[in-house]
């Protein structure tokens, strides 16, 4: 009994967490996904399918037959074991639907569900919790901040909706136009990703990840004020299929560390505003103030220096 009740505490999953698809199956005993159940760009369900495959050539040319019985299974077969009622889909998975049972051998990509979930998932601008005010300024649960400004939310699937921050939204008050990259172009993190104009002059905006542009927000063209309406649900501005998000999400801001960062950027901002502005950036005045003042040579100056263009 001792040993049963072992094997169902390595299974608890922490709150906020999700089970690995080969921890789904069966096929190991406790696994968290973190890659967002992109299973095609996850380096431990590559290593994964790659021991089974050996484990079964091993099996295979082995001279006895107990060998050969013990032929080892992925994911897709073990869940192909269950009775069809018991397949769940990846989104039941996920916990994106409620219920629903894969009718496609768990060929994702052959499936019209899937496809129509990945478009609502690519259209659909996620709502945002706001947790309050770091320096006065607003943040958002779940969201990765890079330091030139842009934020990146993961989201399942394995792609990445990016945006501005409420720092660079108030920055940017009332741009004349937001060019957005085009679709199916490539990404690198810290190198400019888009354009901002206002009133004459131009900011190139940095991208906080590695990757593909699989879709743009269209609105964004004809209204680009949704930045400063909403920046992080409505005025979201790409989405992006990324090609190294652990290691892009390590050199972002997150949760404490973003709230810091954002600290730092006022202090930074009032320093900078005292050395290069006529005003005197002392308490009477106001992060709002300092934007408003900002134009020409000292508007790219803040640009250099704070979007790290």
């Amino acid at each position: 009994m001792g040993k049963n009740i072992r094997k169902d505490s390595m299974k608890i999953v922490p709150p906020g967490k999700k089970r690995c698809i080969w921890m789904e199956a069966g096929v190991v005993s406790y696994k968290l996904c973190d890659n967002n159940y992109d299973c095609s760009t996850c380096v431990y369900d590559q290593a994964m399918q790659l021991k089974v495959a050996r484990q079964k050539e091993a099996a295979l040319a082995a001279p006895d037959q107990k060998a050969a019985d013990q032929i080892p299974a992925s994911w897709v077969e073990k869940m192909m074991q269950l009775p069809s009622s018991q397949r769940k889909c990846r989104y039941m998975i996920t916990g994106e639907v409620v219920r629903k049972l894969c009718p496609n051998s768990y060929e994702c990509g052959n499936c019209a569900f899937d496809q129509m979930m990945q478009e609502r998932v690519q259209t659909d601008e996620l709502p945002a919790k706001t947790t309050g005010e770091a320096a006065g300024f607003g943040i958002a649960e779940d969201f990765y901040y890079h330091e030139g400004h842009t934020w990146a939310r993961p989201e399942y699937g394995g792609r990445v909706r990016v945006g501005l921050d409420d720092f660079a939204q108030r920055f940017f008050k009332k741009p004349s136009r937001i060019e957005l990259p085009n679709t199916g172009q490539s990404l690198s993190q810290g190198k400019t990703a888009f354009t901002i104009r206002k009133n004459g002059d131009t900011a190139q905006v940095l991208s906080p990840i590695d990757g593909l542009v699989v879709r743009v927000n269209e609105k964004i063209a004809e209204q680009s004020e949704l930045v400063n309406k909403s920046p992080y649900g409505e005025g979201w501005l790409f989405i992006v299929e990324p090609a190294s998000l652990r290691k892009n999400l390590k050199g972002l801001y997150f949760g404490e560390n973003a709230k810091a960062f954002l600290k730092e950027e006022k202090e930074r901002l009032f320093n900078q505003a005292n050395k290069d502005l006529s005003l005197a950036a002392d308490g009477g005045v106001s992060v709002d103030d300092i934007f408003s003042e900002l134009d020409g040579e000292n508007w790219s100056e803040f640009v250099k220096v704070f979007f790290r263009s």
